[in-house]
């Protein structure tokens, strides 16, 4: 390939750059472009994750009720008839004489209303009313939980969405100072003042540039691909973000520790679980205590027989019993399962502050990495103001010779690596700032 055509080919990726760069922005400041909120806001209506923990939710809502956990009666009706037609013979004690008759027609009717309450067996049914009701919280944790992390999954793409956006916009200015640089080289290389090493150096630094860029564009796919599946939109969406990050709030470890030690949703589900076994251990114990069950019934049983000495018959009535069941022997399964159910007692409290520790760990992680970021983001940006000094300089020092191609390139690659910084610096100092706010149990209200 000759010069020229190497030249036109390089400012022709350099305009499909330069208007890549420019869609970027035009959608960075779009009004319809998608902020963070947006964003939260369509995952919460939309994702797959929250949607079945909906659901979820709903059913250990609808289940916590006394009826379900057996506190009330149960009352049915009851009701039947029979018919039959027989050539029935008789035959009678006491001198009557025997009877024959044929297609004998007997009927039958009942009905009855009935009633079936369990009046004690060991606190079992107000134990599992208690049990339901803990299943619902528990429930709502877990739903809490989902949001929270389908929410700080989405707020990390996202920014790491808008990182890449800022990347390729110092690709761009990049590519275009390398392009310069290139025709630079080209044009002294054709008036005898230039060397082929040189203007080989300058399209191999140009070609490396356009490289970094495909893969910032392919990266930039590969999350609007993961967001928009994490939103339940259709995959090949095209998304406008804004790339602008929001004032940081003002936080404190101890503000952020406290909170967390109370809300953290982590914590919240533990200290559920332990409530959960404590009733679980006294559900086992009630197999110990006698089950009283009271039954009572009101109804009417009539029969009709074609043949015998009773040829109609109704009862009209109330009846009732009590049903007393006393434990004696299960195999000693009773005494297994309030052994097991005082082990899981035991072991859901180690659970509780295992997750205490688990919490403050990360809490003090975040930190860390929050106040690294800030304090490196206010180094960077004194190394961005500073880098681009040096281009301006390097690229006016290339013009009367006074630097190398070499040398040049590295005060460009020194401007490039300290955007790369600051733009890390930026995004992940709000990504700690959102995982410290998602500890401290305040992402989801």
């Amino acid at each position: 390939m000759n010069q020229i055509s190497f030249t036109v080919l390089m400012f022709m990726l350099w305009i499909h750059v330069d208007t890549v760069s420019a869609q970027i922005t035009e959608r960075s400041e779009n009004q319809n472009s998608m902020s963070i909120e947006t964003c939260v806001s369509t995952v919460l209506s939309n994702n797959f994750d929250v949607t079945l923990a909906t659901f979820e939710n709903q059913i250990a809502s609808q289940s916590a009720t006394k009826g379900n956990a057996g506190l009330l009666p149960s009352i049915g009706v009851n009701g039947g008839a029979n018919y039959s037609n027989n050539n029935t013979e008789l035959k009678f004690a006491g001198g009557i004489p025997p009877t024959n008759v044929e297609g004998a027609q007997s009927t039958s009717f009942n009905g009855s209303l009935g009633v079936n309450y369990t009046l004690y067996n060991g606190f079992a049914n107000v134990n599992n009313f208690e049990k339901l009701r803990y299943a619902n919280d528990l429930s709502e944790a877990q739903l809490r939980l989902t949001i929270e992390s389908a929410v700080i999954t989405t707020i990390g793409i996202y920014l790491d969405l808008a990182k890449v956006h800022a990347d390729i916009i110092a690709l761009k200015e990049t590519i275009e100072i390398s392009l310069i640089r290139l025709k630079r080289a080209e044009l002294a290389q054709s008036l005898g003042s230039g060397s082929l090493l040189t203007m080989s150096t300058a399209k191999v630094d140009l070609n490396t540039d356009s490289a970094n860029l495909l893969n910032a564009l392919n990266n930039k796919g590969n999350l609007e691909r993961q967001l928009n599946y994490l939103m339940g939109q259709q995959i090949t969406n095209t998304i406008h973000i804004n790339t602008e990050v929001s004032a940081f709030d003002n936080i404190t470890f101890d503000n952020i520790l406290s909170k967390a030690k109370s809300n953290n949703v982590n914590l919240v589900l533990a200290r559920i679980k332990v409530n959960v076994a404590d009733i679980d251990k006294r559900l086992a114990s009630a197999n110990q205590y006698p089950k009283i069950d009271l039954n009572a019934s009101y109804g009417l049983n009539s029969s009709q027989n074609g043949a015998g000495i009773v040829l109609e018959q109704s009862n009209v009535g109330f009846a009732g019993g009590v049903t007393i069941s006393i434990p004696i022997f299960s195999g000693g399964r009773t005494k297994i399962a309030m052994e097991n159910a005082a082990v899981n007692m035991e072991k859901s409290t180690v659970v509780k502050e295992q997750n205490v520790r688990l919490v403050e760990k990360e809490v003090h992680d975040y930190w860390s990495s929050y106040t690294y970021f800030k304090s490196l983001l206010s180094m960077e940006k004194e190394n961005v103001e500073t880098a681009e000094l040096n281009v301006q300089r390097a690229r006016e020092q290339l013009k009367l010779g006074q630097i190398t191609s070499v040398e040049f390139r590295q005060a460009q690659l020194n401007l490039l690596a300290s955007k790369n910084r600051i733009n890390s610096a930026q995004f992940n100092l709000k990504k700690a700032e959102y995982q410290l706010i998602r500890l401290s149990g305040g992402l989801v209200k």
